[in-house]
């Protein structure tokens, strides 16, 4: 099951470099849990042809995180933002300077979201 988690995570974020096909049968068996038979039937393919697609695609996608590492150093921004934010929560701090201090880290946080991959 985490596997497939990480797989749906990776396509979120890499899917673009896939075919519409990979990213078809990717989401129908990440998002949709469907099995390998019923996107055989809904792809007119056979059930070895939706594994096989299925195997490369992961690949690629396993291939471009080791590479690229996006959702890694997302994971690490998210970790030391909610850091920072804990440690500097109490800090005495003007209106003004806090509202800034906090618009700033809004704006960090909202880089990744703001990304439509690659």
């Amino acid at each position: 099951m985490e596997r497939l988690f990480e797989l749906g995570m990776l396509l979120d974020r890499y899917e673009r470099m896939l075919t519409e096909r990979q990213r078809s049968i990717l989401r129908q068996y990440t998002d949709e849990n469907c099995s390998l038979a019923e996107i055989a039937e809904r792809e007119g393919i056979s059930r070895q042809g939706v594994r096989d697609i299925i195997t490369r695609g992961s690949k690629q996608l396993f291939d471009l995180e080791a590479a690229a590492g996006l959702i890694r150093k997302e994971a690490k921004q998210t970790q030391l933002l909610r850091a920072f934010r804990n440690r500097f929560k109490d800090v005495p701090l003007r209106d003004a300077d806090r509202a800034a201090l906090e618009g700033y880290l809004a704006e960090l946080a909202g880089i990744w979201e703001d990304e439509d991959g690659i």
